[in-house]
C-alpha cells in the first residue's frame, strides 16, 4: 500500500454511533453495516438527502475485551449549504499530521492494511492520536470488491 503524510480538516457529518457500550473489534463491521443503513433511514425520515461521501470512524474505549474495545462511528458528510437546517451535523476534527493508504476491495480484508497503516506510523516515530477514519471513495451500492476506501491514521511524533 502507497502512504502518505499529510493534513486533513475538519467536517461537518451526520453520524450515529454504536452507542457507550464497547464492542469487540471483530465485530465491527456488522455493526457498521447496520449503522449506515439506520442513519440512511434516519436521514431519509428528515428529508435530507445524502449527499456527501460515507465515512467511518472508531474510538477505543475501555470495556470488557480490553484494548480491543472500540465505539464505531458512521457518518456522511454535510454539504455546506444543509449546515444550521433541521438536524445539525457533528464535528469530527481535522488533524496536522495524518498517515494516508488506500484500501481496494472488501471490508474482510481491511485489517491487514489498517495494519500496515500503524506500522508506517510506528516506523516514522509517530503514535496514532485521534480517530482513525475510513473514507468510502467508492462503496454502497457497489459489490464490495469494487469498494475503494481511504484510511486517515492521525498522528503525533511528541
Amino acid at each position: 500500500m502507497d502512504i502518505s503524510e499529510t493534513r486533513i480538516d475538519a467536517l461537518h457529518v451526520y453520524a450515529i454511533s454504536s452507542g457507550p457500550a464497547p464492542i469487540p473489534r471483530d465485530q465491527v463491521p456488522p455493526v457498521v453495516y447496520q449503522l449506515f443503513d439506520q442513519l440512511r433511514d434516519r436521514l431519509a425520515d428528515i428529508d435530507i438527502a445524502i449527499s456527501g461521501r460515507a465515512i467511518a470512524w472508531y474510538e477505543r474505549v475501555t470495556g470488557e475485551f480490553g484494548e480491543h474495545s472500540q465505539r464505531a462511528w458512521v457518518g456522511y458528510v454535510a454539504g455546506a449549504d444543509e449546515i444550521g437546517g433541521e438536524i445539525s451535523p457533528v464535528v469530527l476534527d481535522g488533524a496536522e499530521h495524518v498517515a494516508i493508504g488506500t484500501h481496494y476491495g472488501p471490508m474482510a480484508t481491511i485489517r491487514q492494511s489498517w495494519n500496515e497503516l500503524f506500522d508506517w506510523v510506528h516506523e516514522h516515530g509517530g503514535h496514532s492520536a485521534g480517530y482513525a477514519r475510513e473514507v468510502h471513495l467508492r462503496a454502497w451500492p457497489e459489490p464490495e470488491e469494487n469498494w475503494v476506501t481511504r484510511l486517515e491514521l492521525p498522528f503525533t511524533t511528541e
